[in-house]
């Protein structure tokens, strides 16, 4: 067995702790500012990671295909990545027992309101 590296531990830890922000500014460097301007390339993204199909209706939004094999792991990929996004989780939004979230991101009109939003909470909760 290996011996456990606490170091090594904390580092992955604290990278997977980032990863939201980084998707948030790596969506943001990209050109897609906002929530709602990040789903079609989100669902494309996911469509092409899951081999699901996926359609673009005239107004151009992208829209998985449901009777592709592959719908349902892409409709999972997709939503994760959108409650990413906003903040959230899907355990978060299923929970029906918790009375208010909390850290709020999803009223957010910008992708660096929502940052700065998260970044507010973690000082207000880890004091920094």
């Amino acid at each position: 067995m290996t011996k456990a590296n606490k170091a090594q531990a904390f580092a992955t830890l604290n990278a997977f702790a980032d990863s939201r922000v980084a998707l948030i500014k790596g969506m943001q460097a990209a050109g897609y500012a906002t929530i709602e301007d990040s789903k079609n390339i989100v669902i494309e993204w996911a469509c092409e990671k899951t081999g699901c199909a996926f359609t673009s209706t005239k107004a151009g939004k992208n829209r998985l295909d449901s009777s592709s094999k592959k719908y349902e792991a892409a409709k999972t990929t997709v939503r994760d990545v959108m409650l990413m996004l906003a903040g959230t989780t899907r355990h978060k939004q299923s929970d029906k027992k918790e009375a208010a979230p909390k850290v709020v991101i999803i009223g957010c009109n910008t992708v660096e309101e929502a940052i700065e939003a998260f970044n507010a909470a973690l000082a207000a909760k880890f004091g920094g």
